[in-house]
């Protein structure tokens, strides 16, 4: 099991999107995908599922033993496994969030009573920003996704996510590294094509890849579809396809790397 939070320090930078559209582009190469929401928004429902009304239930009911884990698990498009945060009142979601601080680890060990098989990617969307679920999802985490615009905001929240991957993920032995997507390119725009050089600069050693812009992601969503399949020759397809691909290649070239340490001291200087 490699647990993956998509995350983000600043909301509007189409994080949501960018994990739904990871989870069936993993899935499509072949990876067992569990996309589990951890947003009280409970959006990713309306990227993947194949019955999105149906999710009003999920995480919260089932964590709070209000129904089974079995049952609040559904499946959605190309193969995922999709476990919604659920529709949550106020009252309720003061509640759970009180019981996340009170169990740091709650979410580390409740996943790993799952017995997931061997190699499931755990993808998880978090909310923008320092919550008490982003903490619970870095502290399960082996590899984070950070999403970024090409903006001044995301530039400079960038030490938000720093700060947090420090502090909750990095410090961990299991914790197999970082990446970055730059969403929503526009070369065609000056600033943002200034800014994504600045993050390009910044983030070479871990940028997963870019999404550039493009109409078929939001007509995507309204279809109720991932985009590879609402738009299989777009430009966007073949952005998460790259970056999913990298995904793997990071994470494979990790383990590999944690479980033969001794492999970094025979490769060649560079």
């Amino acid at each position: 099991m490699v647990v993956i939070p998509v995350i983000s320090a600043k909301g509007g930078v189409g994080k949501t999107t960018i994990a739904a559209n990871l989870c069936t582009a993993l899935a499509q190469r072949g990876r067992q995908v569990l996309a589990i929401d951890l947003d009280p928004q409970n959006a990713l429902r309306f990227h993947i599922a194949n019955e999105p009304q149906a999710c009003d239930s999920g995480l919260v009911e089932a964590a709070t033993g209000l129904m089974p884990w079995a049952r609040a698990i559904r499946q959605a498009h190309g193969g995922v496994m999709l476990l919604p945060f659920g529709d949550v009142d106020d009252e309720r979601q003061i509640v759970f969030e009180q019981q996340l601080a009170r169990h740091p680890g709650w979410l580390a060990e409740t996943l790993a009573r799952f017995g997931l098989p061997d190699g499931t990617l755990v993808v998880l969307d978090t909310p923008p920003g320092p919550t008490v679920y982003l903490q619970q999802a870095l502290r399960a985490a082996n590899f984070s996704v950070v999403t970024v615009l090409a903006d001044a905001g995301s530039f400079a929240t960038l030490p938000i996510v720093e700060r947090m991957l420090d502090k909750y993920a990095r410090v961990r032995p299991d914790y197999l590294g970082t990446g970055y997507v730059v969403n929503q390119v526009d070369p065609g725009k000056r600033l943002n094509h200034d800014v994504f050089e600045m993050l390009r600069q910044k983030l070479r050693p871990e940028l997963l890849g870019v999404l550039h812009l493009d109409q078929s992601v939001p007509e995507a969503l309204a279809s109720a579809v991932p985009v590879h399949r609402y738009a299989p020759m777009s430009q966007a397809t073949q952005d998460v396809a790259s970056c999913s691909e990298r995904l793997l290649e990071r994470i494979d070239a990790a383990r590999q790397a944690a479980t033969f340490p001794s492999l970094r001291t025979m490769e060649p200087n560079r």
